[in-house]
Formats: structure tokens, C-alpha cells, sequence
């Protein structure tokens, strides 16, 4: 013990300089990992998998389901002067508006979410018309998902293209590096990437519970007599109505954080209703085009050739996969609309499937 302790002593700069270069390694390696994991457990899975179809199906109809995060924090310990106290600061908007620009014209990313639209023409000089602007343009929800709660830390959601390799996938974050490191930057502000900085996917589970574990409820049009009467569009009201059902039983699932689906733009922008037809519909979100943030959103939620509408559920990260699993496909187990399919996907459906047929064949 005595020498022990002379050689812990004697060595105990070297010992603390391996434990951290280990403690980087590992976080590193798991930030990477995390961002690689759907790809590596790809190569496991059979391609006749349903889940797998499923989602292949959905991937190309609304594009790569993948996401990398961006964290936008308050640095608390930076020796600045006259830092902003709040991420909504109009200096911090700017720079993330800058971002999403530079992030939007990457021929490798499909999709940038932000609350940086809204302020594409100018941000306000002030925090209170800063608060006026986001609290116009998005619900209470769609700002939980963008900004904590004590406004330290705000993300930018990026989707790289479908079908790209691991390789290409490093790529794009290398990208998303450059384009950070070439914009104005408030001092007291850092940018963390999920996949490069260990912290962040961490900070991202920690302060947005359900953002990095998804499921996705899939309806489709599936009618199987031809000039039936059967839902040929997935617009039509009976199918929202459908839908918000679905959303409404999946909020109930102990560990389901939100559920959101195309009726929740519907209502939102038609007091709280869904029309009575589905010329009234169609007529609605003609409308909603014009908007850009909303008719992202539909777009989100209902594919272009209107065959297929979604339910995008977040998940805690703490919850049993098998056990989630199983309580959203008996939320899904009622009488669907008249020519509709459901079914559930996502990678942690597919995980849970794999592993119910290993210990099957086992």
C-alpha cells in the first residue's frame, strides 16, 4: 500500500492527463456512435424487416428521417463583457439566422429547422419584439422543442440528405463545422454539434427530453376495391379526425413527450376545428402555402402525393423500448378509416423487432 501510494504520488500529473485523454476518447466515441448508430445497426437488418420497408417507405416520401443537432449555449464561463443573459438575445437570433441560411444552401442538407424564418427579413433590436415575433409565429410547443427553459440554450435541427455513407454523413458534419466557424458569433456563446462535442447530446437529452429518440405513426391510403368509396386522399377530414384520435391516445403512453400530426396545423389554423370536407381542407392549407413556417410543417405531416400522412412522436430516452413498443401498437388498434392502413416505425421500432425475433430463433 505504502508503495502504492509513493507511485500514485509520484505520478499523479500522468495519471490525470491518461484519465482525461480517456474521458475525451469515450465521449468522442459515444457522440460519434450516436450519431452512426442507425447506419451500423442498418447493416444488421433484414431488408424484408416490415418495420424496416416502413420506413423506407416513409424516408422517401418526406425525406431523410435522420438529424443532426446543433446547441446554441449561453457560456457561463467566459470572462466577456456585456454577454447576452438570454439566447432570444437579438445578437444570438442573428447569428443562428445566418446559420440556417449558410446550412440551407449545402447541397448535402435537405432540411434546416429553426426559429430563424420568421426573422429572414431583420431581427428586432430588442429581446420583448424578439419574444413578440417567436410567440407569433410558433405555439408553446413548437418553441419547446427549439429553446429551454431558462432560454440558455437554443438548437438548429439539420437533415442531411437521404442515402448518404458513414463517410459522407462525417462529411456533412464537417460542413456544419465550417459554416459555424465563418459566422458572426455573439461573444459568450457557444455552437456544440451532436457527433463532434461530447457534451451535446447530453445537454440535448438533458434540457429537450423526447428530441433524440423517435417513433412515427404511419397512415396510408390503401383502398382495396376499385371505385369504391374508400379514402383516396389522406387530407380528407375523416383521416385528420383519425389522426388527432391517434395523437390524442399516443399523448397518454407513460414516457411519450408530444405527438404531433397535420391536425395540429389544421386546428391551429382554423380555430381549434378541422373542416367539414375536404374541398374545405384543400382550400385551407392552399392557404397555409403562402406561409413558409406552417407550410413546412404540413409538409412535415403529409407527403406531396397526399397518400400518406404521419404522427411524429418523441420519446424519453429513460423509458423500456419494449415496453413503449408495445403500448403504441395497442394505441394504434382501432377501427381505421374506410381504405386507411396503420402501422408504427422508426429505429427504435426496428430495434425492438430485431430483438423480439433473436430471442425467438434463440
Amino acid at each position: 500500500m505504502t508503495k502504492l501510494a509513493s507511485f500514485l504520488c509520484r505520478n499523479y500529473k500522468k495519471i490525470i492527463i491518461a484519465v482525461l485523454i480517456i474521458a475525451v476518447f469515450l465521449g468522442l466515441g459515444y457522440g460519434m456512435t450516436e450519431l452512426l448508430s442507425q447506419r451500423n445497426m442498418e447493416k444488421e437488418i433484414p431488408k424484408d424487416l416490415p418495420a424496416f420497408v416502413l420506413q423506407e417507405r416513409v424516408a422517401s416520401k418526406f425525406g431523410s428521417e435522420e438529424m443532426i443537432f446543433i446547441a446554441v449555449c449561453l457560456d457561463e464561463e467566459t470572462t466577456a463583457e456585456d454577454i447576452p443573459r438570454d439566447i432570444r438575445n437579438p445578437k444570438v437570433v442573428e447569428s443562428v439566422v445566418e446559420l440556417h441560411k449558410r446550412l440551407e444552401n449545402e447541397t448535402s442538407i435537405e432540411r434546416v429547422l429553426s426559429v430563424a424564418p420568421p426573422f429572414e427579413e431583420g431581427v428586432p433590436d430588442d429581446l420583448e419584439r424578439v419574444e413578440k415575433v417567436l410567440s407569433g409565429n410558433f405555439s408553446s410547443s413548437q418553441l419547446k422543442g427549439f429553446i429551454n427553459r431558462d432560454f440558455s440554450i437554443m438548437l438548429l435541427k439539420v437533415s442531411p440528405i437521404a442515402g448518404l455513407s458513414e463517410e459522407e454523413l462525417k462529411e456533412v458534419t464537417g460542413i456544419i463545422q465550417a459554416d459555424i466557424d465563418s459566422i458572426t458569433k455573439p461573444a459568450g456563446v457557444k455552437y456544440r454539434i451532436t457527433g463532434v462535442d461530447p457534451q451535446t447530446y447530453e445537454i440535448i437529452k438533458d434540457q429537450f427530453p423526447g428530441s433524440l429518440r423517435r417513433v412515427t405513426i404511419v397512415v396510408e391510403t390503401k383502398p382495396r376495391y376499385a371505385s369504391s368509396e374508400e379514402i383516396r386522399d389522406i387530407r380528407d377530414p375523416e383521416v385528420l379526425r383519425y389522426v388527432d384520435l391517434l395523437a390524442g391516445r399516443a399523448k397518454l403512453v407513460h414516457g411519450v413527450v408530444s405527438a404531433e400530426s397535420a391536425a395540429d396545423v389544421i386546428k391551429e389554423a382554423n380555430d381549434g376545428q378541422i373542416p367539414n370536407s375536404l374541398r374545405s381542407v384543400k382550400s385551407l392549407l392552399k392557404e397555409l402555402e403562402k406561409e413558409k413556417i406552417t407550410a413546412q410543417r404540413v409538409s412535415d405531416y403529409i407527403s406531396e402525393d397526399c397518400s400518406m400522412t404521419l404522427v411524429r412522436l418523441n420519446i424519453l430516452d429513460d423509458v423500456d423500448s419494449e415496453k413503449i413498443v408495445e403500448e403504441l401498437k395497442e394505441v394504434i388498434n382501432i377501427e381505421t378509416p374506410p381504405g386507411i392502413s396503420v402501422d408504427i416505425t422508426g429505429g427504435l421500432v426496428i430495434e425492438v423487432t430485431m430483438l423480439t425475433q433473436r430471442t425467438q430463433n434463440n
